[in-house]
């Protein structure tokens, strides 16, 4: 009698842990490769080249961006990164405010810049976002996402739109990089971006359009688009419309 009652007691007690590892109730932890690595220290070069609509070459350069430190905005932690152009004759260097999450990407955004592409009379009516999202997890087949929009409630219930960044995961691609004088094909993720730009009430948007493709653990290669928007991979947008095509490919980077 005991053997039989020492098997019922096992035969149960295995039953109880099958039934606690199989609980559907608990939830799962979520893992997601790291397309953005922003970790303090790491530093990134792009060779940078701007053409005309017709594929003339306009001037090339380079593109670093070092993620330096922290800081604190509206309350929220984000990770500065300082982003400089170089086309030999000209240069910029900016400092962006960005922050990762289990749903993205977020930059904070300079809403003062932003306004001046709000007419006055409608001014009243915005309410501006102090981010925008760059990447939106998790990247499946089919998904978009609202990137930045702008639009003014003139009534309850109605809104004018004046702008509309939508960005959509368009699947995977194999990209083939120079790094360090070595070709390397990265299998990376094509993200597609398209803002619409409303300078009437009414008329058709100005449109652009950019691509960018992130690889797992190294992150953003490469940028092709539109150069009205390609300031949105640091948080910013420029304001002064071009046809002009930038093509930013990476060249070396350092992880931390």
């Amino acid at each position: 009698m005991r053997v039989y009652v020492k098997i019922f007691f096992l035969i149960l007690l295995s039953f109880l842990i099958g039934c606690k590892e199989t609980n559907t109730n608990e939830p799962q932890e979520q893992y997601y490769p790291n397309y953005y690595p922003d970790g303090i220290g790491s530093t990134f070069k792009y060779s940078v080249t701007e053409n005309d609509s017709l594929g003339n070459l306009v001037q090339e350069g380079t593109r670093n961006i070092l993620f330096s430190g922290t800081a604190m905005y509206n309350g929220i932690n984000y990770t500065t990164q300082e982003d400089s152009l170089d086309f030999g004759s000209q240069s910029a260097v900016n400092t962006y405010l960005v922050r990762k999450t289990d749903t993205g990407v977020f930059y904070a955004v300079d809403t003062s810049q932003i306004a001046l592409l709000i007419p006055d009379s409608l001014k009243q009516y915005v309410t501006l976002r102090d981010e925008m999202q760059l990447l939106f997890y998790p990247l499946t087949t089919g998904s978009n996402w609202s990137l930045y929009r702008i639009t003014a409630e003139v009534q309850p219930g109605i809104e004018i739109k004046i702008l509309d960044i939508i960005a959509s995961f368009d699947g995977t691609e194999y990209v083939g990089l120079n790094l360090d004088s070595i070709t390397v094909v990265y299998p990376a993720r094509k993200v597609s971006y398209t803002l619409e730009f409303f300078t009437e009430i009414g008329s058709a948007p100005e449109t652009y359009t950019a691509s960018m493709w992130y690889v797992g653990n190294v992150g953003l290669i490469k940028y092709v688009g539109n150069q009205f928007i390609a300031n949105i991979g640091g948080g910013g947008i420029t304001f002064v419309p071009s046809p002009n095509i930038l093509t930013q490919e990476l060249i070396q980077y350092d992880i931390k």
